[in-house]
C-alpha cells in the first residue's frame, strides 16, 4: 500500500456550514505529522472523517485502501484520542485502559504503565472520569492513543490541560514512537514543540482546504532575514518595533541589502508563515 490516507476533494458540512470545501492530500504509512490551523477550520471534523466517526459530505476519503466511516475493518487499526474525544464519565480510569486493552489488539501494557508513572497518574486509577481534572483526562487520552498500538493514531489537541513537564512527558513518548512504523497525526497550536520532531506540517486553510503540506526538509530552503523594510519575495512578514522579520526562500539571500541579518529557519519559522498567509 503507497498511502495511508488519501483524501480527494473530500467535503463535510454541517447544516449549511462547509467546514471542509475540497480537502486534498496523501499520507505514506509511517512517521509523525502535524495537523495544523487556525481555530475553528475544521482539524477534529477532519480527525474524525479519518477515523470512521463522521461521515464526509462529499469527496473520497480512503484510510487503508478503504473508505473509513463505519468500516470495522479500518477502524481496528486506527485510534483517535483527545481531551475531548470523551469516555463515559461513570468509567473509572482503570476500567477506561481495560477497555482499551481489550479494544486495541496491538495495546502495549508496558508502555501503558509506563506512561502512567511518568504522568504519575496512577494514583487517579479507582477515580470516575468525569472527575478527572481537564490535565488527567488529557493524559488518559494519550496513554491510551500512544498505548493502543495502532496502525494509525490520531491525537487531537492532546496536550491541552498539562502542564509543562508532563507536556514534555508527553512530547518524550512520541518521540520515541518515530521510529515505530507507525502512522501519527496530531492536531496542534504547539508549533514550536511539535516542530522538533514532525516529519511533515499539514495545514488547513480557512477555505476549508490544505493550504500546505510541507516535509520537514523544507526548511532548508529558507531564510530568516531581519531588517527595517520589506523584502522583495518574502513568504511573510512580522513587523515590531525591533524592525522587520520575513521568511524568505534561500536563493534571494545574495539580493539583500546591506544591515540585513539572516538566520536559517526552522520548520516552525516555515509553519508559522504559511498559517499567516492561509
Amino acid at each position: 500500500m503507497n498511502q495511508i490516507v488519501s483524501a480527494r476533494g473530500l467535503q463535510r458540512s454541517f447544516g449549511k456550514k462547509a467546514v471542509l470545501s475540497g480537502v486534498d492530500f496523501e499520507l505514506a504509512p509511517g512517521g509523525i505529522h502535524g495537523l495544523l490551523g487556525r481555530n475553528g477550520v475544521g482539524k477534529s471534523t477532519l480527525l474524525s472523517i479519518i477515523a470512521g466517526q463522521l461521515k464526509p459530505s462529499g469527496g473520497e476519503i480512503a484510510v487503508f485502501g478503504d473508505a473509513p466511516f463505519d468500516n470495522a475493518a479500518a477502524m481496528d487499526r486506527t485510534a483517535l484520542t483527545g481531551v475531548d474525544v470523551a469516555y463515559p464519565t461513570s468509567w473509572k480510569l482503570r476500567d477506561i485502559l481495560a477497555a482499551a486493552s481489550m479494544r486495541y489488539p496491538n495495546w502495549d501494557r508496558t508502555l501503558a504503565d509506563e506512561l502512567l508513572a511518568d504522568f504519575t497518574l496512577g494514583e487517579a486509577a479507582s477515580a470516575t472520569y468525569g472527575n478527572l481534572s481537564r490535565g488527567q483526562r488529557a493524559m488518559t487520552g494519550i496513554v491510551v492513543g500512544l498505548a493502543s498500538g495502532a496502525e494509525l493514531t490520531l491525537l487531537d489537541e492532546p496536550y491541552v490541560g498539562l502542564d509543562t513537564h508532563n507536556t514534555q512527558v508527553f512530547y518524550r513518548h512520541l518521540l520515541n514512537l518515530g521510529d515505530s512504523g507507525r502512522t501519527i497525526i496530531m492536531a496542534t497550536h504547539h508549533i514550536e514543540d511539535a516542530a522538533k520532531i514532525l516529519d511533515t506540517a499539514i495545514i488547513l486553510g480557512r477555505d476549508g482546504r490544505i493550504a500546505r503540506h510541507i516535509n520537514a526538509e523544507d526548511a532548508d530552503s529558507f531564510l530568516v532575514a531581519s531588517g527595517t523594510g520589506e523584502l522583495d519575495g518574502a513568504l511573510a512578514f512580522r513587523r515590531s518595533d525591533a524592525g522587520t522579520h520575513a521568511l524568505i526562500p534561500a536563493s534571494l539571500e545574495s539580493g539583500l541589502g546591506a544591515g540585513t541579518r539572516v538566520r536559517p529557519a526552522g520548520l516552525d519559522d516555515v509553519i508559522e508563515a504559511y498559517l499567516e498567509v492561509s
